[in-house]
Order: C-alpha cells, then structure tokens, then sequence
C-alpha cells in the first residue's frame, strides 16, 4: 500500500505550525481582526453619530478651512479632537474613511498598550510565559464587540483617550512621572472622561510618595496648550476652553451647537438613574456627583488603609472599579463612557480570573447590548440588564473589598501555624 508522500510545501507548512505556532496564530488573528474593521467601516447607517455629527463637523471644516473653521465652534469637542474633524473635512476622502482609520489605528495602539502592561505585571510573577500571555490578551482585545464596534461601526474616538490614559498608568508603573501625568493630560484634552483615571493617580501619589502634587498641574497645563490652535485662529478663550463645561451641561441645557439634547440623568447607560430617575437632572444632578466622590474617597480611603496588601494587579482592579463607580453614579453618563472599565477588567482576566472574569463578562455582553440599543437595532427593554449591571457591580466591590483583606487573614493564619 502507498503511502502518500509530503512534498516541501507541506512540510514547509507543517515545520512553520510546529515552530512558530504562536507568531502563526496571532499574525492569523491581526488579520481577521483588520479585516473585521475593513468590512464594518463603510457601514454608515448604523452609527448613531455619523451623519449628523461626524459627517456635518467634518464637512463644515471642508466647507470653511481650517483656519476659519477652528475660530469657529464646531461640534462640542475640545480642540484635539477637532484638529481630527479638520483632517477628516479637508481630505479628499469620505468622511467615514479617516474617521474610522483614525479610531482603528488607536485600537491597534491600545493593544500594544496592553501588551507592555501584561507582559510587566507578569514578569513581576515570574511567570515564564509572560511575552506570549500578553500577546494573546492584546490581540483579543481587538476582538471585544465594544471595541471594534465603537471604532469601526460607530466611527468614534473613545479608543483615542483610553489608549493616552492606559499608557500613562503604564508610565506610572515603571517610575516615569512626568511623562505618566503628560500622557493623562493629553487623554484629558481628547475626552472630558479621561477624568475617571484622576482618583487612581490621587491614590498612587499619596502611595509612592516619590512624586509632587505639583505634578497634577500638567493636566490643565496640557488642556491649556491644547487649545492654543483655536485661539491663534481667533475663536475665543472663552469659547475655547470651555467646552468642558458646555459639554457638561448638555444634559438638560443646549449644546455647543445651540441644539438641546435633553440626555437627563442617564443616556442608555443601564445603571440606577434608568428607575424612574431619568427626568429629575436638575433635582438629582448635585446628590449624584457627590455620592460618586464621597464612594471614591472611600475606596482611597480603604487602599490606603490596607496598603501592604495591595500590588499592580490589584490598583488596576480598582481603578476599573472606579471607572465603573462614575458610570453607575454621575449624571448623564453614556453607553460609551464604561470603555476604560471594560478594557481593563478584560485585561485582568489573564491576572485576576476568579475577581474580574464576571464584571469583565457583564460589562462586554452589557455594553453589546446597550450599543445595539443606540443603534437603534435591539429593542430589548432597559430593566433587566439595569438589574444585572446593579448586582455585578456590587458583588465586584464586595470581591475588591475582600481582595484587599484576605491577605491580611492569610497572613494571619500563617502566624499562628505552627
């Protein structure tokens, strides 16, 4: 009986799967996961933003220049991300095809972001299989629904700030301050809820105590030197920088574009405010960015309490928390604005399984459904998952509270074994 012969492109094939399978598999899944982006992107009719937004800022910069489009008021972005609309509206392209190479780009950004930060906190371990691990984690992230949806399907940026933010905690894990605090600042000139990430380096500043308070100034500083494009091209200093505030009064006033948005106290994000609490912006709006501030305190408060227990692993467990914590609380919070904390918790998965694989699941599939009701393509009532996002997130606080104090009691068992 013959047996079938292998001629050199098999084993060409062969020897490459047996040699190099990981390089293989995550070339494979860098791919697919481009491909993924290059089918959604000319996708326009299911992004909420596109033709209203997106579209109408890009080609009013077309329509006027830049120079005269940046003295302008254009959308109710801050200036970074307007520099982006003028690129966008002075290409000879569609609008959808930078917006979304832009977003795309930082996506691939961000994972590599990610890579770095796995790859260390593993290392710290000792785990041999660190660089691989890591690997295997960023790749996957591009996969996560809510983030090839956010940048391909829907043609926004929230990628862009997520990825100065986590580079800046990275910045502050190797030592390197100032940079850390100059990258936060430029994810604060991209988005306003870049301010999320502030209590977590509170933290580590009284933490470390290796750098100054004074440190904190290169956020506004960075804000201030980002809008000097506009006021060189005459807009204002008042209409410059405050678009913050503007943006923060949308909820209930009108808009940079003179044009109400009545978000109320929550834009389908599925936390508390959805019971009944929606119309009472005005009423509510205060209490709520109090309580937010004073559950924060309280979680500083306890990781400074139990110092000796905490390490990297568990700071970024709590900052994700906290990201969560303004989403579940502040007022006017978007479907959008929990991306931190579902990146990291993901992330965490490979570190902390059995503290972060249920938030981490709640907040993917959640934010699935919660873009696909924006998109106006599921119908499915906000309640239940309004009750499911609930019951996770206080069980993750319960989990990170108990996180920080087993090792207290294994430390004290240890003791009294003989």
């Amino acid at each position: 009986m013959k047996r079938n012969k292998l001629f050199a492109v098999d084993r060409f094939l062969i020897g490459l799967m047996e040699d190099h399978l990981h390089q293989v598999v995550l070339a494979v899944l860098l791919l697919f996961s481009a491909v993924l982006r290059w089918k959604l992107a000319p996708e326009l009719a299911l992004s909420p933003d596109y033709d209203v937004y997106i579209k109408g800022w890009s080609e009013t910069y077309r329509e006027l220049g830049f120079v005269q489009g940046m003295g302008q008021v254009i959308g109710d972005y801050y200036v970074p991300l307007n520099i982006m609309y003028a690129i966008i509206g002075l290409s000879p392209w569609e609008p959808w095809v930078l917006a979304s190479i832009f977003s795309c780009l930082f996506d691939y950004l961000t994972g590599l972001v990610i890579f770095f930060l796995v790859r260390e906190l593993l290392h710290r371990r000792g785990d041999g299989n660190a660089r691989w691990k890591a690997a295997y984690t960023a790749v996957l992230f591009l996969y996560l629904p809510f983030v090839f949806m956010n940048s391909a399907l829907w043609k926004q940026c929230d990628v862009i700030y997520i990825f100065f933010a986590l580079l800046a905690v990275y910045m502050m894990f190797k030592d390197r301050y100032t940079l850390s605090f100059i990258l936060l600042g430029v994810s604060f000139s991209v988005k306003l809820q870049a301010v999320f990430f502030i209590p977590f380096f509170v933290l580590l500043y009284i933490l470390k105590k290796k750098f100054s308070i004074l440190q904190f100034l290169w956020i506004p500083g960075i804000y201030l030197l980002a809008g000097l494009p506009a006021v060189f091209c005459r807009r204002g200093l008042r209409a410059t920088y405050g678009t913050y505030f503007l943006q923060m009064m949308e909820g209930s006033a009108s808009g940079t574009d003179a044009t109400p948005e009545n978000y109320g106290m929550v834009a389908f994000y599925p936390n508390l405010y959805n019971c009944g609490l929606d119309d009472f912006l005005e009423t509510f709006s205060l209490p709520a960015v109090l309580m937010t501030a004073a559950i924060l305190l309280l979680s500083v408060a306890l990781a400074l309490y139990k110092r000796e227990n905490l390490n990297e692993e568990k700071l970024l467990w709590l900052l994700a928390w906290q990201i969560w914590t303004c989403n579940m609380f502040l007022p006017s919070m978007h479907e959008r604005y929990d991306y931190g904390a579902a990146v990291i918790f993901s992330m965490l998965i490979v570190l902390l399984p059995k503290e972060t694989a249920l938030p981490a699941a709640v907040l993917n599939i959640g934010t699935f459904i919660s873009y696909l009701r924006a998109m106006q393509v599921c119908q499915m009532p906000i309640d239940p998952l309004v009750t499911v996002y609930i019951a996770a997130f206080l069980w993750s606080a319960w989990a990170l509270v108990r996180g920080l104090l087993r090792c207290d009691a294994q430390r004290e068992m240890t003791q009294k074994s003989p």
